[in-house]
């Protein structure tokens, strides 16, 4: 694998030009990426699916560079949904050896990965995929846990119904154990047991390919998102697709802002309204008790990330 993904783009004058331009004016903190289109490439320029999807991957790469230009703080990838699960044995077995190459790349360059302050997360049920391969993923998130400076999100063995339904199961297990009361239950809860945690939610959503649908991505995070649907294949998206998706973004944006707004404002509404037919013993101590539970939660999954990281050794 080469060094595009720490490698600089280089710009020319009249893309720098641009570049300033835009930063200008208003510009996402979070850019979620559907990279559809790569077995499509395979077919129109005739060649293999494998180098396909490498340069997929390969594309990935660039596209951060540009984001760190337009000081994007948090992008997101739809790398591999739980669907994909049902392709062929031969396409999978192409997909995860590409998966660990890249695993097996980030973790030797970690080192960089800290020096630049990026934050690695894989966001989805990674018990699914092999051990070896759940064990490189939990490495590369716990190695990198604590960086702040730019957060990547590769979203593998995943889809938004899974992330909401693993969500409701954490409230509802708390519920069970008593460390939450019924209506401790809220939205901004909910928001903070999904993958995502406490990241922003979504304000660019950008799928290629042409294809006008979400295919249950991040849906929870994206309601205020300005969705942007390219028609170019994933290895073939270049700096003037982004460019052009955040001209479109600064158009819409204030729109979306305000309503963003109002919904904040029509939440904390709805919440004065259930607690005013609440007994004081049940409303009391609410934030205490949601603040305590998300920490365990926390805990709970770094922890199960160390035996996934530890797994694989002990097989060994």
């Amino acid at each position: 694998m080469s060094d595009t993904w720490f490698d600089r783009v280089e710009y020319s004058w009249w893309q720098r030009f641009l570049i300033n331009c835009l930063r200008a004016g208003s510009l996402p903190t979070h850019v979620a990426f559907i990279m559809d289109g790569n077995r499509r490439y395979s077919k129109v320029n005739s060649i293999s699916r494998a180098e396909s999807y490498s340069m997929g991957f390969e594309k990935i790469g660039e596209v951060l560079d540009y984001c760190e230009v337009f000081q994007i703080k948090v992008v997101s990838v739809y790398a591999f949904s739980i669907e994909n699960f049902k392709r062929s044995e031969e396409e999978k077995e192409e997909l995860f050896a590409l998966f660990e190459e890249k695993m097996a790349y980030l973790l030797r360059n970690v080192s960089r990965l800290n020096e630049k302050g990026i934050r690695i997360r894989v966001m989805g049920d990674i018990s699914l995929f092999p051990p070896h391969l759940s064990q490189s993923m939990a490495e590369i998130q716990l190695k990198t846990a604590e960086n702040s400076e730019f957060c990547f999100n590769l979203c593998l063995a995943y889809t938004s119904r899974e992330e909401m339904t693993q969500s409701v199961r954490q409230v509802v297990e708390g519920v069970a154990d008593g460390s939450l009361l019924l209506p401790d239950i809220t939205e901004p809860l909910l928001d903070r047991c999904m993958y995502s945690e406490d990241l922003l939610p979504v304000d660019l959503l950008v799928r290629t390919s042409g294809e006008v649908r979400l295919s249950d991505f991040m849906m929870w995070q994206s309601n205020f998102a300005v969705l942007q649907f390219v028609k170019v294949l994933w290895p073939d998206f270049g700096f003037w697709h982004f460019v052009t998706s955040l001209l479109d973004y600064q158009r819409q944006q204030p729109r979306l802002e305000e309503y963003r707004k109002k919904y904040g404002e029509f939440l904390v509404q709805m919440r004065e309204w259930e607690l005013s037919g609440l007994e004081d013993k049940f409303s009391e101590g609410t934030e205490v008790r949601q603040e305590e539970f998300v920490r365990k939660m926390k805990l709970k999954r770094r922890e199960l990330l160390e035996e996934y990281s530890k797994a694989e050794a002990a097989g060994a």
